[in-house]
């Protein structure tokens, strides 16, 4: 009976050393993999954002870096305000020339008109051409004292204009106060107002 009992022990301890050396390999592998797995270095948050993005999507510069490139520098407050004196002269040279092409690229839509003479209502266009194309007769200009006020994409100039002009016979010569206002559409100045008065004493 024990010698029965020894066999059946030692049978059962040779099928167990068995099962463990069959599963020492599959044990041994999964051991190395996961040796394998803790040497690799660790992705960086930065890497895995970057496989996110769709391809193309990353530039390699700031959006604020690619606008300074794409876009044209901003004009100084000197050379806006500059550009605007220079855009009152061609007005007046547009006048004196009858050049309706020229006037057509400064008066907007809607200007309007207020003077001791004529009264051009917001978006009477059409009547402020014909008095300046038909019955105008501007002979010489000069401005004096010009002031720029620039309120973003509005700016204000005013001044004294002093002008040698006719309209069928009658003189519309003297010293005027003038005030124009300038709007900045789509890149584009144009005079949307002009209000003058006649100097008191330069009446006629």
């Amino acid at each position: 009976m024990r010698v029965t009992q020894t066999r059946v022990f030692n049978l059962f301890m040779a099928a167990l050393a068995a099962l463990i050396l069959a599963a020492a390999p599959w044990t041994t592998d999964a051991a190395q993999e996961k040796g394998k797995e803790a040497q690799k270095p660790p992705v960086a948050t930065v890497d895995a954002w970057r496989q996110a993005l769709p391809p193309g999507a990353e530039t390699g510069a700031t959006p604020e870096a690619t606008d300074a490139v794409t876009q044209p520098p901003r004009a100084t407050r000197e050379a806006i305000e500059k550009g605007l004196i220079a855009l009152e002269s061609k007005w007046m040279g547009a006048l004196q020339l009858r050049d309706a092409s020229a006037l057509s690229q400064l008066i907007a839509d809607d200007f309007m008109l207020i003077s001791p003479r004529l009264v051009v209502a917001a978006g009477d266009r059409d009547k402020y051409f014909q008095h300046a194309m038909r019955e105008l007769s501007l002979t010489s200009y000069d401005f004096e004292n010009l002031t720029v006020r620039l309120y973003g994409r509005t700016a204000v100039v005013s001044g004294r204009l002093r002008q040698s002009a006719s309209v069928a016979g009658e003189d519309w010569g003297g010293a005027y106060l003038f005030t124009d206002v300038w709007v900045s559409r789509d890149g584009t100045w144009r005079v949307v107002s002009r209000h003058t008065t006649l100097l008191p004493h330069e009446k006629k």
